[in-house]
């Protein structure tokens, strides 16, 4: 828990600002990164695809961004290669080409991000190069 400002509405019906503890916002957020890059100043940060770190983990919604499908894809490819005793190189090339094969942009991309469905593409995979050992 933090303090920070909450906004309330008073018995008098007007907002009333007061400082109480709080365990979520962005205030919470930049302080606790904050302190960790304080203990950290060494570590390299890397730029990542938004919905990397924002979309829900939960595997209702199929779909990623294509930024965040390439951003996953050398350490993709690197497991299918050794599970499956191919070349690297051979496998990334694939799956690239399945990604953009699946691609797509909403309303012909007159808005939002360009998509991938990450469900078609393992099926696609499946079926290449068969399930997983």
């Amino acid at each position: 828990m933090f303090p920070s400002s909450v906004t309330k509405t008073g018995a008098d019906g007007k907002a009333v600002t007061d400082i109480e503890p709080v365990s979520a916002g962005s205030d919470i957020q930049s302080i606790f990164f904050d302190m960790w890059r304080t203990d950290h100043p060494d570590v390299a940060l890397n730029e990542v695809p938004g919905d990397l770190v924002t979309a829900s983990a939960s595997g209702l919604d199929p779909d990623i961004t294509l930024a965040n499908a390439e951003f996953q894809l050398d350490r993709v490819a690197a497991k299918w290669a050794d599970d499956k005793k191919l070349k690297g190189d051979d496998v990334r090339k694939d799956i690239e080409a399945i990604l953009q094969e699946k691609a797509r942009a909403p309303w012909g991309g007159a808005i939002g991000e360009t998509l991938v469905n990450v469900l078609e593409v393992n099926l696609e995979l499946h079926k290449k190069y068969g399930d997983p050992a």
